[in-house]
């Protein structure tokens, strides 16, 4: 599993920030620029839950009671930022396979499982509304929370996806990682807004100077 060593950068989560079609996606994009200067918007572990509320990844309520565990134990909770920043790169290395048709190594998959499994043990099975469905454990709040639930959904929502709708962006210094949605299936960048709109104009320049 190959080490990425971005440069921590201090960032404000926008709504453009989570068009990877899973919150487990768009966790793996907290890293962007992989494909020219890396940066690395977790600067701590709130920002970790800042990310996880707005991604939608986890109700108010126990990621307040997460912030409130991290306040009594900043150590525990620097070394669980630091296991989900380990997990990201594992999850990086398996989407970045799949969507290069590369098998990824047995160390990044094997960190993929031990998070799923405790993301599992997270859940209940519980009846309600006339479903039976797994519902996360009202008393799940420890601190690898967060990493725990990306996994689960990693497995659980993007592998099952058509390979080849799994995608990495094509955008100059970005390298994001994204789900094709789209009918024809040939989208090649995370937003056309932003890399979509760059990669035009970058065209456009070259064919003026031509």
């Amino acid at each position: 599993m190959n080490a990425v060593l971005p440069v921590i950068e201090p960032h404000a989560f926008r709504a453009q920030d989570f068009v990877g079609g899973d919150p487990a996606l768009d966790f793996v994009n907290t890293v962007t620029g992989r494909n020219g200067t890396p940066r690395d918007w977790l600067d701590g572990y709130p920002k970790l839950l800042e990310w996880a509320g707005r991604a939608k990844l986890l109700p108010p309520k126990p990621i307040a009671a997460l912030a409130r565990r991290a306040e009594r134990d900043p150590g525990a909770a620097e070394r669980a930022l630091a296991k989900a920043k380990r997990l990201r790169e594992a999850l990086f290395e398996v989407a970045s396979g799949i969507a290069k048709r590369r098998t990824p190594s047995p160390e990044a998959l094997e960190l993929v499982r031990e998070h799923w499994l405790a993301g599992a043990e997270s859940h209940e099975i519980a009846a309600t509304g006339g479903r039976v469905a797994p519902v996360l454990d009202a008393h799940a709040d420890g601190l690898d929370l967060v990493s725990s639930m990306v996994a689960w959904r990693f497995v659980g929502q993007v592998l099952p996806q058509d390979p080849k709708r799994l995608k990495l962006c094509d955008g100059t210094d970005c390298a994001w990682v994204f789900l094709d949605t789209s009918k024809a299936g040939r989208r090649r960048w995370c937003d056309m807004a932003d890399c979509g709109n760059a990669a035009k104009s970058r065209r456009h320049y070259a064919k003026s100077r031509g």
